[in-house]
């Protein structure tokens, strides 16, 4: 154990030892996240819900982890003060693993673990090697069955504890007239992807957020010198990743928008092992695996889905197998489409956002029942 995770525990110690007086306020729920200092994605709606129903006291810590001297001291002070709202809430929310839950959460607090991915291509959590383990956890959302004996490994819950609800901001993929509302915005503020046949690429990060981040290997240019005239290349970057690409008339570099309205936008999209992947297969649209590290990667971090077979489209290695790819797709595979999001969607239709509220309404009854 490191001498910064010794540091942090023993000021938790004494934090909590300070704080023991603290309980949880009755109908109280805390967001908690590493990601954003501010709501997006299934926070959001979430949120939103919540506050519509009117039920429940709605407190937030968040912040974004940036892995640097001032980021470590940031997040010292940050789960210091965790520890104190956590302990004030009857239920806490959480969109990524968090140490101090996993430590020191109170019997008397219940947690939900929205998550933020759809599925899980690659192992993660408790499955890989890590500098804690994940635990205490007493709901996880996921979209389907097949995931619960993955979460259950990667969270440290029993299968039962895994809610198959479908996650939130598929509602808002889901919503063709919002979906459209905004792919128009993004056609006036970037007007040569108007008649062009866009090629979406949205590939996830290798690495992790303790130990740095890597964009994969990926030549943009390679890829367009062969691409068909009428396509055109737009990348979107994980958030957490400071990546960028040649850009030119026919690549452009996108990360700072919409990855739902690019989407919509998109004609086809490549990727590889991100979670994306189950989004948008709710859109009817061919993917494109590119994965030149697919080996390396099943050897190291390992794999929740048998890749090859699943995956609802060609599984490229190149940039020049990638193309050919892209000129095939009049031959594309729509039953295997079909088949995959059918097995790792459950929820097809919308109202995820309600059955989340739903059992976060169950959580808090049963809380205050206890």
């Amino acid at each position: 154990m490191g001498l910064k995770i010794l540091i942090l525990n023993f000021c938790l110690r004494i934090v909590d030892i300070c704080t023991f007086w603290i309980k949880p306020k009755p109908g109280t729920i805390t967001f908690i996240s590493l990601t954003h200092n501010r709501l997006t994605s299934d926070f959001a709606l979430i949120d939103e819900q919540l506050k519509k129903d009117g039920r429940w006291e709605i407190r937030y810590d968040l912040m974004v982890f940036r892995k640097n001297l001032w980021g470590d001291f940031l997040y010292f002070l940050n789960c210091l003060r965790q520890l104190v709202e956590i302990k004030r809430s009857q239920l806490v929310i959480l969109n990524d693993n968090n140490y101090v839950i996993s430590h020191m959460k109170p019997k008397s607090t219940k947690v939900l673990q929205v998550w933020h991915a759809c599925g899980a291509v690659k192992r993660f959590g408790n499955q890989i090697r890590r500098k804690y383990t994940v635990s205490n956890y007493d709901a996880v959302l996921a979209c389907s069955p097949v995931w619960q004996r993955v979460y259950s490994e990667a969270f440290g819950v029993q299968p039962a504890q895994v809610q198959v609800t479908g996650c939130p901001r598929l509602d808002t993929l889901l919503d063709a007239g919002a979906m459209e509302k905004k792919a128009r915005v993004l056609l006036e503020k970037y007007p040569q992807l108007k008649g062009k046949k866009i090629l979406l690429y949205a590939p996830t990060f290798r690495g992790n957020i303790m130990d740095g981040m890597r964009p994969a290997s990926f030549s943009a240019q390679a890829v367009v010198k062969d691409l068909p005239e009428d396509w055109i290349l737009v990348s979107k970057y994980h958030p957490l990743l400071r990546q960028t690409i040649e850009v030119d008339d026919r690549s452009l570099d996108l990360s700072g928008e919409d990855l739902y309205a690019l989407m919509h936008l998109s004609t086809a999209m490549v990727s590889d092992f991100s979670s994306v992947i189950f989004d948008y297969s709710l859109l009817q649209k061919p993917m494109i695996s590119y994965v030149p590290d697919l080996e390396e990667y099943r050897n190291t971090i390992g794999l929740n889905m048998p890749y090859e077979a699943d995956f609802p489209g060609a599984v490229t290695f190149s940039e020049q197998q990638l193309v050919q790819a892209v000129k095939d797709l009049d031959r594309y595979d729509w039953k295997k489409l079909d088949d995959f999001r059918d097995k790792y969607l459950t929820h097809t239709g919308g109202g995820n956002t309600q059955r989340v509220c739903a059992l976060i309404d169950e959580m808090m009854e049963a809380g205050s029942q206890a």
